[in-house]
């Protein structure tokens, strides 16, 4: 069996002008990436697509690897960039994860694109929406979670300000306040969505601790 056929690229060895060998070269899969694919999967990713300029066996072979059924081979910028467009939807939201020059495009393109902002070319992180300021791609998870909890966040700031606004008009046509207590009123309770915003800065330094 040739080394092509175990998913490793082919390199030719040399030696005065003259082939003498082949050597296989393979990648090795990241440290528990394969659990850090399942996290996505438990955070309702429920699609994980490899897109690859890496040839077909090395592609299978890596997929196989990881429990990845829809993996795309050969490709060239412009091609992942097609692949992108078609999963495009009103229906769901498409992440892109890329590192070089050659993702650029598609990551400009998905919905979400996320640049592993330690190894990525300038190229990559300047089309992406999101940075990764280390090379872990268990951070992926990370942001999933952190986006859902400020958006949490977010709407609970929008009630708090509703509700507060609520109680202040209350208060003045019901003349309970005047015009100085009115304006007290709104100081004070403007600061209610900023403390109640703070919440991020400590889930923020639980993770960094």
């Amino acid at each position: 069996m040739t080394v092509k056929n175990e998913g490793m690229n082919t390199t030719v060895i040399g030696y005065d002008k003259k082939i003498i060998g082949f050597l296989g070269l393979a990648d090795e899969l990241r440290p528990g990436i394969k659990e850090d694919l399942a996290q996505l999967r438990e955070r309702g990713i429920e699609r994980q697509v490899m897109l690859t300029g890496d040839n077909e066996k090395v592609a299978q072979k890596v997929a196989r690897e990881l429990g990845i059924t829809d993996y795309h081979a050969n490709l060239l910028p412009e091609e992942k960039l097609t692949f992108v467009k078609k999963y495009l939807s009103s229906k769901y939201k498409v992440a892109m994860v890329g590192d070089g020059v050659n993702d650029a495009a598609a990551l400009t393109l998905a919905d979400i694109g996320i640049a592993m902002g330690a190894i990525g070319s300038d190229a990559a992180i300047e089309a992406s929406d999101v940075a990764l300021m280390k090379d872990d791609f268990s951070k992926i998870a990370e942001v999933i979670d952190l986006g859902k909890y400020t958006m949490r966040i977010a709407h609970q700031d929008f009630l708090i300000w509703g509700i507060v606004n609520v109680i202040g008009f209350a208060l003045v046509f019901g003349k309970v306040i005047g015009p100085q207590g009115a304006a007290a009123f709104n100081f004070i309770t403007d600061f209610l969505p900023f403390f109640n915003s703070l919440r991020l800065f400590r889930l923020h330094l639980k993770k960094v601790q």
